[in-house]
């Protein structure tokens, strides 16, 4: 491999020992979890680079036509960058005065999110970091038990912009659950092609409407209301289309006997539907013809009941008391919810923690929890590239090298897909 490759590598770490520095040298407690995330990005990007690195050039990993050596190693770069950028990113905003309101309710917000799975046994204690961003995002790091949830700028003045984060919440309790994601796949169905790819998109809106109540359909409905004709009967191969995405919250709303709520969205919805022309049918993904949307509204609901009556039966998750309560005035709604963000959220906000070699996570104060070795995975993959180390004469095909590669899912996930980087 050309040594510019190394090159490279090097002028990361220089940035990376730089950054975790500064950190060190000015500490606060989301400064000292930011510290924390670096040191164990230094393990791990590094390490993973050098995987890749030594194994194309020993011949271990076999060539792959659809991932040729230099895009794996320049999107694993790629990605140690775009974390460190997010990283920079925060400690810039923390140190900010304007928005602090903001991101200390949107932690309490995510961490309140969060601890519905943690709860229910569907994760370990999990901290939370959110940050301003010019969509709401969250960001999947498979190296640390942290949730780093970007929302708008325009959440210090629109409440409802709050809404994104229990959605975001969902994508990370849907990669981190352990076996949750495999079983999630028995509750839609095989065909048509298109539904299951929506499968991850359809979760995190049931969860979130779980954790948030009937708030979050009028908050998704407002998210989509300004998207071009385009975009709204188009399916981009992972988000469910928007002209029927709605029904997936009333369908929840009405199971969580929030029926009054429900009618009004489905109402409100109606009227979009008609403003837009009532289309029928959108083109797949990847196809040239045209499916029809009253299936795609039919197989959606039928998805949301069963995963919702998964989650409460088999995984025994229960509804928090939701962000919002039944309300058949949508403009109340609103308020009622804006209402509730002025008073007092009781929840402990968990921050990231160094402990020596090891990070977890801690409230301030408190003992950590969760404890791991900085740059672990906590997965098969750590005890795979282990092995792999150790017998280096064994050639490893595409099939087993690519879960290693993309590590778990390592992009942005965004409600409407804004993603900035990742693979």
């Amino acid at each position: 491999m050309d040594p510019i490759w190394q090159n490279r590598m090097d002028a990361l770490t220089a940035q990376l020992d730089a950054t975790a520095s500064q950190l060190a040298n000015s500490p606060s407690p989301s400064n000292d979890a930011l510290l924390a995330l670096t040191q164990s990005l230094q393990t791990f990007g590094p390490d993973q680079f050098h995987f890749f690195m030594k194994g194309f050039t020993t011949n271990q990993l076999l060539p792959a036509m659809k991932l040729p050596a230099e895009h794996v190693l320049r999107a694993t770069l790629d990605q140690i960058a775009f974390d460190l950028t997010l990283i920079r990113r925060i400690y810039q905003q923390r140190q900010e005065t304007g928005g602090q309101a903001t991101l200390t309710q949107a932690d309490k917000l995510a961490q309140a999110g969060l601890d519905v799975a943690v709860q229910a046994g569907l994760l370990p204690q999990t901290a939370v970091l959110t940050y301003f961003n010019k969509s709401a995002n969250i960001r999947i790091i498979p190296y640390a038990p942290l949730a780093l949830v970007g929302l708008p700028y325009t959440a210090t003045h629109a409440d409802l912009d709050f809404l994104a984060i229990p959605h975001e919440v969902g994508h990370y309790v849907y990669h981190h659950a352990p076996g949750l994601a495999a079983h999630l796949h028995a509750h839609i169905p095989l065909y048509p092609e298109w539904a299951n790819h929506w499968l991850e998109e359809i979760f995190a809106d049931v969860y979130g409407t779980l954790v948030a109540g009937p708030v979050a359909g009028l908050s998704l409905q407002s998210l989509l209301r300004d998207n071009a004709q385009a975009q709204f009967v188009a399916d981009d191969g992972e988000h469910p289309v928007d002209a029927v995405r709605p029904y997936i919250h009333s369908t929840v709303l009405r199971q969580l006997n929030n029926s009054k709520a429900a009618d009004a969205l489905d109402a409100a919805w109606e009227a979009e539907l008609a403003r837009r022309h009532w289309p029928t049918q959108f083109l797949p993904h990847n196809s040239h013809s045209p499916a029809d949307l009253a299936q795609a509204r039919t197989l959606l609901e039928q998805t949301a009941v069963s995963l919702l009556t998964y989650l409460q039966t088999n995984r025994l998750l229960s509804q928090p008391k939701p962000w919002s309560t039944d309300h058949q005035d949508l403009a109340k709604l609103q308020a009622n919810f804006t209402t509730w963000l002025t008073q007092p959220l009781k929840v402990d906000h968990y921050l990231l923690t160094a402990v020596g070699p090891e990070i977890g996570v801690a409230t301030n104060g408190g003992p950590a929890q969760n404890l791991r070795a900085k740059g672990s995975t906590q997965t098969w993959r750590d005890w795979f590239k282990a092995q792999a180390r150790q017998n280096p004469t064994v050639p490893l095909p595409y099939q087993a090298w690519r879960p290693i590669f993309t590590s778990g899912h390592w992009p942005v996930k965004g409600p409407e897909g804004n993603s900035d980087g990742g693979i």
